[in-house]
Formats: C-alpha cells, sequence, structure tokens
C-alpha cells in the first residue's frame, strides 16, 4: 500500500472494510517517526513526545474527513501535532516555556556540532520560528507547506523563516566567539 498517493490513502481509509484499516494503518507507519521526532524537538521529553504523537495520529484519525483531498497529508500531520502539544502545554499551566528543554547550556556546546545548532535555535528562536526552521531546513518542506502547519500566508513564513535565521546568526556571534560571521552553517541536521 506504500506506493499509493496520500489522497488516495485517505480516500481508502474514510471508505468501510478491511482495506480502510490497512489505510489508516498505512496512514501510521508513513509518518509515525516524522511526527515523534517534530514533537520530541519540541517538547524536549520522550514521554511527551510518544503521547502527543499517538494524540495526534487519533485526532487525525478521527479529523479524516476534514483533510483535503489534492494536498500533501504530513504538513496536515504537523499542524495537528504543533497544535496538541501547544493545548497539552496550555492544560498543564506551566511556569517556564513550551521550548525549555533538559539540554546543556549554550555554552557548554561544541560550536560547529549540528545538534548544538538546533539547541542553540530552541533555546534562542520563537516557538514558530525554531518550528518554520525544523520544518524547512531538518524536514525538507517547502515554505508553502510550512505556511499551512504554522496556519500563515506563505509571504509570511518566508518573513518568519528570514527573521529565524537572521536572528539565529546573530545568536551564533554572541554565543560562541568561534563561529565566525558569514561562515556557512549547514541547518539540515537534528
Amino acid at each position: 500500500m506504500s506506493e499509493i498517493s496520500d489522497t488516495e490513502l485517505v480516500l481508502t481509509a474514510l471508505a468501510d472494510g478491511d482495506d480502510a484499516m490497512s489505510a489508516r494503518d498505512e496512514i501510521i507507519h508513513r509518518y509515525h517517526q516524522k511526527i515523534y521526532r517534530f514533537l520530541h524537538q519540541l517538547t524536549g521529553c520522550t514521554e511527551d513526545a510518544e503521547d502527543l504523537t499517538q494524540d495526534t495520529f487519533l485526532l487525525a484519525l478521527r479529523k479524516l474527513k476534514t483533510f483535503k483531498p489534492g494536498r500533501e497529508l504530513l504538513p496536515w500531520l504537523y499542524s495537528i501535532a504543533r497544535r496538541s502539544a501547544i493545548s497539552q502545554w496550555r492544560k498543564r499551566k506551566p511556569t517556564s516555556p513550551l521550548f525549555d528543554s533538559d539540554y546543556p547550556s549554550i555554552e557548554s556546546t561544541k560550536p560547529h556540532d549540528a545538534v548544538a545548532l538546533w539547541k542553540i535555535a530552541k533555546a534562542k528562536l520563537k516557538p514558530d520560528e525554531f518550528t518554520a526552521l525544523w520544518m524547512h531546513y531538518q524536514e525538507g518542506l517547502a515554505i508553502k507547506e510550512v505556511a499551512r502547519v504554522l496556519n500563515k500566508t506563505t509571504t509570511h513564513a518566508k518573513v518568519i523563516v528570514y527573521r529565524a535565521r537572521k536572528r539565529l546568526g546573530k545568536e551564533l556571534i554572541l554565543t560562541n566567539d568561534t563561529w565566525l560571521p558569514g561562515q556557512k552553517v549547514d541547518l539540515t541536521s537534528p
């Protein structure tokens, strides 16, 4: 079933019978790892990411009728995952921001380590900026799809990515003097 398009998969999942169950399983199989990885980046907690991934797929399967055929399924799932994470964060009435984590301090990270770069981005960028950069550079989504995830216009998503890159560049200069201005930074690693 992995050869069929997202639209065909959704239409099959909406039908009754054994094919519908197989299509639902295929949706989960195709996108589970990406949704989990995204939620783990947002929450910094394995248990929360697992719970939110399950919640995301349960909600997505319940709301499958609202999916617009012809669109990509992954950005739609990212939108649901992002909203689920925000909703969970609000229910807990936290004393810290959504993007806080147990990562080591920025000063203790190695300057050219891609993981360190994402940690710095998570710590220093606004939630929408981090999400836009992660979606575009890590997950490979086009700006148009990033806009759908963030529920913004394409132009607004471009501006968010631009500002996030600019802010991240300034933070890199401020947090580590061995990172030289104008040096190419690879944002494609987790």
